[in-house]
């Protein structure tokens, strides 16, 4: 049996590594194929680019999309066109998913015309592994009007890693002060939240109906945060963290899942545990038995 696991074990690390290093080539493909855009190097982008690629842009005004439909020799003639150093894009996040075959990369840009911002959008790359590596076969772009662009630049791992302590520390602030909608507006639609009880397994409603009470009477709950770990994907849209906090119910600990999205950082799965010590889990056991409380 042990064997089984430790087998078991070694091919999910190695799954893992290898969907880590997908990840890690089709950023490069992508980044170099915003860099030679940028150098206006032709013959670099038909590199990255399979023959049979496809470009299409969504223009959005606020209310209406309108789709459009580029050739490959469109897009080559533009770039060609244009004055040296006359264009740059510039990518601001990554987002990507990757398996062995297929890829699909979606960040927001910025696109810089003579080195003042023109428009912003979102780019959706799709690659697939080629013999030859990673190729790209399908670019979608949307383009809003610099008016609607927000005024971002791109994001570090630490900086990203900054802005997601910060909001888990509104997070928990939000419910000392009892402040309702934006302790709930934190939490993603579909968040999970796990209590202490063993029926408090919530949905972001359920969750909302049962603390209503406590945030209107001005007495919700304050926990101070004594020590966090925070972990996070490459591409640093997902974390996940850990917490021993200091509460009205003694030291607990807690996991939290968090996503980026386009509205910043969301809490999608929170579990919050008392912690019992080892002297007194015995005497806790037996308490458990005689209250008579389930699992």
């Amino acid at each position: 049996m042990k064997a089984k696991i430790a087998l078991l074990l070694l091919l999910i690390t190695v799954h893992l590594g290898a969907q880590d290093n997908n990840r890690s080539e089709v950023k490069t493909v992508v980044d170099d194929f915003i860099q030679a855009m940028n150098q206006q190097d032709t013959k670099t982008l038909l590199t990255l680019m399979d023959r049979n690629i496809g470009f299409m842009t969504v223009f959005f005004d606020g209310n209406k999309s309108i789709l459009a439909a580029e050739s490959v020799e469109m897009f080559i003639e533009n770039i060609e066109s244009s004055s040296p150093g006359m264009i740059k894009e510039e990518l601001l996040n990554y987002k990507i998913t990757a398996s062995d075959a297929l890829a699909t990369v979606w960040s927001e840009y910025n696109f810089y015309v003579s080195g003042s911002l023109s428009h912003c959008g979102e780019n959706a790359f799709q690659l697939y592994k080629s013999p030859k590596g990673w190729r790209i076969i399908q670019i979608t772009d949307t383009r809003y009007n610099k008016e609607k662009c927000r005024n971002k630049t791109p994001t570090d791992k630490y900086e990203r890693k900054a802005t997601l302590i910060k909001f888990i520390d509104n997070w928990h602030r939000a419910a000392s002060k009892a402040e309702m909608e934006p302790y709930f507006n934190a939490m993603s639609d579909d968040a999970i939240y796990v209590g202490t009880d063993p029926d408090e397994f919530w949905t972001k409603p359920q969750f909302k109906a049962w603390a209503k009470s406590y945030f209107e009477n001005g007495k919700a709950w304050h926990f101070e945060t004594i020590k966090r770990d925070i972990f996070s994907t490459d591409d640093e849209d997902l974390a996940w963290f850990n917490e021993k906090l200091n509460t009205s119910m003694g030291t607990c600990h807690a996991t939290g899942v968090a996503e980026y999205t386009r509205n910043g950082w969301k809490i999608k799965y929170y579990q919050l545990s008392v912690t019992v010590s080892n002297e007194l889990l015995e005497e806790f056991l037996e308490l458990k038995k005689s209250t008579n409380v389930e699992e």
